[in-house]
């Protein structure tokens, strides 16, 4: 169950992100909603906390906040209920999902790949052998389309690959998203906590 603060947490979180720059949560949240918020705000900060709490129980907050601030610049409480944040959301999701599936395959693709790449040597192996001019195995196979960006980006996240300077050059596209394939990542919690189980 999401509470008020959580609803408020997400949306200055995506208007920070919107105007790249920092925010920083009140330290007396029931303070400033009394003393630094329009009433009228309030209670569509109220109203959103009980409207994700059950009709849109299955949104994710974040990515609507996002989905607002990307339709408008200036997105506030009052907007929350405009309907077309939801058809945008609804799109998006549309199309994470589609994505989320295929990238479940290309990432199994890509695990079968390294199993084999690897014999009988480990998974941390992998990260330093056969260095080719400064380059190692994994941005190799990513450049080569023997791993898919998804798991390539796993291995950056959980810090098993830490890219050099000459590997980051050669791999602008993830450097450029690395942060919206971490976010897709994050949707398949579940399925990426089963790969070091598979590649073991």
């Amino acid at each position: 169950m999401y509470i008020t603060e959580e609803i408020y947490f997400s949306f200055r979180k995506a208007q920070a992100e919107s105007n790249n720059r920092g925010f920083r949560m009140p330290k007396d949240f029931a303070g400033h909603l009394k003393t630094r918020m329009s009433e009228k705000n309030v209670e569509a900060l109220e109203l959103a906390t009980g409207y994700f709490n059950t009709k849109w129980q299955n949104v994710n907050l974040f990515r609507y906040m996002q989905c607002g601030f990307n339709l408008y610049k200036n997105f506030t409480y009052t907007q929350f209920f405009n309907t077309k944040v939801m058809d945008l959301y609804k799109v998006r999701d549309k199309l994470l999902k589609r994505e989320t599936r295929i990238s479940k395959e290309e990432i199994m693709k890509s695990v079968k790949f390294v199993k084999r790449h690897l014999g009988k040597r480990s998974l941390r192996e992998y990260m330093e052998v056969e260095p080719e001019g400064n380059i190692r195995a994994p941005v190799r196979h990513y450049l080569k389309g023997h791993i898919d960006k998804f798991f390539f980006v796993w291995l950056i996240k959980e810090r098993m690959l830490m890219l050099n300077d000459d590997e980051r050059a050669l791999v602008p596209y993830v450097v450029e998203h690395y942060r919206d394939i971490v976010d897709k990542l994050d949707g398949m919690n579940n399925f990426m906590s089963k790969l070091r189980e598979a590649l073991k």
